[in-house]
């Protein structure tokens, strides 16, 4: 017969003339998959930059820009290999948990943006509710005590205990005028 007994044992995966040259993907796909670690690779470069200027201080003594900085770093190393290694992967398809995903980091940004704008506690009240009710599947007589509770609880420990120092937050700031205080 002939056939040589190694190819057979390996498998067709792992037989020579299955797999492209070196340097050469002809999959479709190929090039749109190699634009999401250049993406990620810019955006690195940018949070590097934005830490830069944050002030990274010492490692004694950091500065608000020192962890960004550090993060960014990991983020715009790893982007930058996966530019660089060659794409042999079969790449995952896009489900409903991938949209989950996405939508836990869309919720990250509003926070973020409403964090800045209002303060604390309303958006980790509505983080929190967004993240026990729609990911975490929580029935809501659980969802809006836990995330009344907890936003109240991490607002108490970062701004009360550990003094770190939030925008002014619109509940604080009227809440006490409003009953009397």
């Amino acid at each position: 017969m002939g056939m040589d007994m190694t190819k057979l044992a390996l498998g067709p995966a792992e037989l020579e003339y299955d797999r492209p040259p070196a340097g050469k993907n002809d999959r479709p796909g190929h090039q749109q998959r190699r634009l999401v670690p250049l993406v990620l690779v810019a955006a690195g470069v940018s949070a590097v930059i934005g830490s830069w200027r944050l002030s990274l201080g010492e490692l004694n003594s950091p500065g608000p820009g020192l962890w960004p900085f550090i993060v960014s770093i990991a983020v715009t190393i790893t982007a930058a290999i996966l530019t660089l290694v060659p794409d042999s992967a079969v790449p995952e398809t896009w489900t409903r948990r991938t949209a989950g995903i996405a939508g836990g980091v869309g919720s990250l940004c509003v926070f973020v943006v409403l964090f800045e704008s209002i303060g604390f506690l309303i958006p980790a009240f509505l983080m929190l509710m967004l993240w026990l009710r729609a990911f975490g599947r929580e029935p809501w007589r659980w969802t809006i005590p836990l995330a009344v509770g907890g936003a109240v609880v991490l607002h108490v420990i970062f701004a009360g205990l550990l003094g770190v120092p939030f925008p002014d937050d619109i509940v604080v700031t009227t809440l006490p005028r409003t009953i009397g205080f």
